[in-house]
């Protein structure tokens, strides 16, 4: 789902919570200061929690000793494998983004006109300033002129000539320099500000309404307790009742509801305050419920590249996002090397990979993927990175282009996306003609490249390059497969739409099991077979005497767009072949039944890195996403996918 819809639809949210909590408990409780400034509270609350972030502690076992999976958002875990990948060009349809354009742009447009409108009701009232006879009363201006009823406006107040005369001329009087000593104003010309910029959002102008008619119960009270004759008083308020065109921002004697306000002067008994101590725990609860969830907080020591919903009402402009692929010919190029955790090809130690590597071919033009400034074009023999290219696009973010063997720039150029800016090559340390290339966030650091290439996307090699003669299992007997439905018991994973991941988890396992049970070939050994909590080091143990593991995830994304598999196995270990051949073997079965399927790599995962025969994580799809959820919510879903599993298995043997 779009971000900002994300967004729009928690203020929604907040928002109806609050105003209902008003409505039934402060509406009448008399105490107009505190209930105005609950109102403002309200708002300003409603438009500021989705953008707070709050840690979601949930700590992983090699950081605290628990027995909780390591799980990272999708940019962190897809690290692509590094000798079975190719480009192939995607099709994009841009029909839905230029829906959201067109209408994002006609909102634009009225809440403009309804600024506009606002503008106009302000000059309006100087009009009348100047038409009007001007009085100087206690240092407030006091205007007389041809209005149809009393108003005031800032340091104004506004009467009709007619009133002058009237007995009740001293107790209107009152009453509106009662809404200037308040500053009423400026309440109210906020509120007609938010309202212009957020005209489609019903739950405002109910606000707008309490806090009108608030203004006019705190001006009533304190005229009463002037005057001391609420007798009278009430008999003026009818004498007002006129029909009239009024401004927006203006606060009128007698705009609101009689019958209200009367009914509000003749209230006795007040709430007591200590009522209004019961709204902080629902302020907790809300913020709770509607923050974003920074899982970043127990990850080490990948990036997070997923962009949330503060950056996307950010809104930097797109001309300086990298979003393209950058190299011109993508013939034969593969992605020999992956964001994230890897081993140095030449120097042979671990390390952080922090953007991407490209095979391709000596002199293959290199593109710059953003509009943005050449900051840095030169040799960086330092970092063993040749000839070098950094861009600056806008301070928003930062791309390095590294290996080259020819640069067209040079500092201080401005470059557009898509201009050539130098070649690939195998300059620096490398092991042959490649592009380094990365992608920068002031904030967030170095983020996975791969999110950012929207016209081209990665895809498993077809043909499985020296794999052929891997055989799990040995060559008699049955091959034990042990298959892991993540979490369970106390911890049941991500809840969500009605879905639970420890279910869907179970399901798929119970199937498969049932599948071969009367298999002489192939044993199913299931770490859980109900919903139990296991610990990593049970579901480890288990793999001692086995000849596969599969462990059973589901994930979410905060792309509501992301759907799609991921097999995930450990490169760092004597398995690694064998584990990413039968991820392989998955990936061959999903593509057939045109599953969106893709492969990755990790040594963080406790599963993954302990376990004792070849291993994989399976990802089977997004809890987040609509369609996803369809299908794993589904009976012929949860069928398919132990099918499709299960002839994984099959092929394996």
């Amino acid at each position: 789902m779009n971000a900002l819809l994300i967004y729009f639809l928690k203020v929604v949210g907040i928002q109806a919570i609050l105003y209902l909590i008003y409505n039934l408990v402060f509406h009448k409780s008399g105490r107009h200061t505190i209930n105005r400034f609950y109102i403002i509270v309200a708002l300003i609350f409603s438009f500021t929690i989705p953008f707070v972030t709050l840690p979601d502690f949930q700590p992983s076992d090699e950081l605290v000793g628990t027995d909780t999976p390591i799980w990272y958002e999708l940019g962190d875990i897809t690290e692509y494998s590094k000798t079975n990948i190719e480009l192939i060009p995607v099709e994009r349809s841009n029909r839905s983004d230029f829906t959201i354009e067109v209408i994002v742009l006609g909102i634009s447009l009225i809440s403009i006109l309804f600024l506009i409108k606002l503008i106009y009701s302000h000059f309006q009232i100087i009009r009348l300033k100047k038409q009007s006879e001007e009085i100087i009363e206690n240092g407030y201006r006091i205007y007389c002129g041809e209005f149809e009823s009393p108003f005031s406006y800032f340091n104004a107040v506004f009467v009709p000539n007619d009133l002058l005369s009237e007995p009740s001329f001293d107790t209107v009087l009152e009453h509106e320099l009662v809404h200037l000593r308040k500053k009423h104003s400026v309440d109210r010309v906020l509120m007609e500000i938010i309202l212009s910029i957020f005209w489609f959002n019903p739950l405002l102008y109910l606000f707008r309404n309490r806090l009108i008619e608030i203004h006019e119960f705190q001006a009533d009270a304190e005229v009463i307790a002037l005057k001391k004759n609420p007798i009278g008083y009430q008999e003026i308020l009818f004498q007002q009742i006129k029909t009239q065109k009024a401004i927006a921002s203006a606060n009128y004697f007698k705009l609101n509801t009689i019958k209200t306000r009367i009914k509000m002067i003749n209230k006795n008994p007040k709430l007591s305050t200590w009522y209004y101590l019961m709204i902080l725990p629902v302020f907790a609860l809300v913020t709770f419920s509607f923050a974003s969830k920074d899982r970043s907080e127990f990850i080490p020591p990948l990036k997070n590249d997923i962009s949330d919903v503060f950056d996307y009402v950010k809104m930097p402009s797109d001309n300086y996002t990298p979003s393209i692929f950058p190299l011109k010919d993508t013939e034969g190029v593969k992605l020999t090397a992956s964001f994230g955790k890897r081993m140095h090809p030449i120097l042979k130690v671990e390390s952080i990979h922090e953007g991407i590597d490209l095979k391709t071919y000596q002199g293959n033009p290199v593109l710059a993927t953003a509009d943005g400034i050449i900051t840095e074009a030169g040799s960086i023999h330092a970092n063993s990175w040749g000839k070098l290219i950094r861009i600056s696009h806008n301070g928003i973010y930062e791309t390095v282009y590294a290996h080259l063997s020819d640069i067209k720039v040079k500092s201080g150029d401005k470059v557009k996306r898509g201009d050539i800016i130098g070649n690939a090559g195998t300059t620096g340390k490398s092991t042959g003609p490649h592009l380094h290339y990365e992608v920068k966030e002031p904030t967030n650091g170095f983020l996975n490249p791969v999110n950012f290439i929207n016209d081209f996307d990665f895809k498993r090699n077809t043909t499985i390059d020296k794999m052929d003669n891997i055989k799990l299992g040995k060559p008699t007997g049955k091959l034990q497969v042990v298959i892991d439905p993540g979490h369970g018991g106390k911890d049941p994973g991500i809840k969500s739409s009605g879905l639970s991941e420890n279910e869907i988890a179970l399901n798929v396992a119970n199937q498969v099991a049932e599948y071969f049970k009367n298999s002489n070939q192939i044993e199913i050994i299931l770490t859980r077979n109900k919903d139990d909590f296991i610990t990593l080091k049970d579901r480890v143990k288990k793999t001692e005497t086995a000849d596969l593991f599969i462990s059973l995830h589901i994930e979410s994304h905060e792309d509501e767009n992301k759907d799609i598999m991921v097999a995930i196995y450990n490169d760092q270990n004597e398995n690694a072949n064998a584990s990413q051949y039968f991820a392989d073997l998955l990936s061959n079965e999903f593509y057939e039944i045109n599953r969106k399927f893709k492969l990755g790599y990790n040594n963080g995962f406790y599963v993954l890195k302990n376990s004792k025969c070849p291993a994989i994580l399976f990802n089977m799809g997004y809890i987040s996403n609509p369609e996803s959820v369809t299908y794993l919510n589904s009976e012929e879903g949860i069928r398919q996918i132990a099918q499709e599993l299960s002839d994984a298995i099959k092929a394996a043997k």
